[in-house]
């Protein structure tokens, strides 16, 4: 008897379109972790996902030799989310890329130069959870708290950057 195919929840939908950024993790020829953040991840349908490759040489070099990698995808809010694990293909010039980028296009008004679209066929999806949730009643106390902080984490970031050199792309 097999198993049904993997389909995702409205939740992971939800969480993913919340979110739209995760962190890749492929594996080097040499057989070394490589971990990435992809700011375009996206549902394709009911059990694929996608984001475009922007600018991921290594992650594109890790896929073409060995097509497997994982996904975590979490609201840093919520501090709950998904690892979705699967096979990748790429595709450059064909019309998954063209539909890819024409959406991300559309949804984010800004039209980036992808090498190239991953597509991954999701086997596996499982949640991902803090442990914070030991200390807090619920996910609107979570998301309160988280907001809180955030506030606190992001003051004290502005103060190190205003004595700081501003970072500009490139350099």
């Amino acid at each position: 008897m097999s198993e049904a195919p993997f389909r995702l929840t409205d939740d992971m939908l939800a969480v993913i379109e919340a979110t739209h950024l995760c962190f890749c993790a492929t594996v080097t020829p040499d057989g070394l972790p490589n971990l990435s953040p992809k700011g375009t991840i996206r549902a394709w349908d009911e059990r694929r996902l996608f984001f475009l490759d922007i600018a991921s040489p290594r992650t594109r070099a890790n896929l073409e030799h060995r097509p497997v990698l994982e996904l975590n995808v979490v609201d840093p809010l919520s501090r709950r989310g998904y690892r979705f694990r699967g096979t990748a293909t790429l595709h450059a010039g064909d019309d998954v890329h063209r539909k890819a980028t024409r959406r991300i296009r559309m949804e984010e008004g800004v039209r980036y130069e992808a090498a190239a679209t991953v597509l991954i066929d999701v086997a596996v999806g499982e949640r991902v959870v803090s442990p914070g949730y030991l200390h807090v009643p619920d996910e609107t106390a979570m998301r309160i708290h988280w907001r809180h902080r955030r506030d606190e984490l992001d003051a004290a970031f502005e103060r190190f950057l205003f004595g700081a050199p501003p970072y500009r792309h490139g350099e």
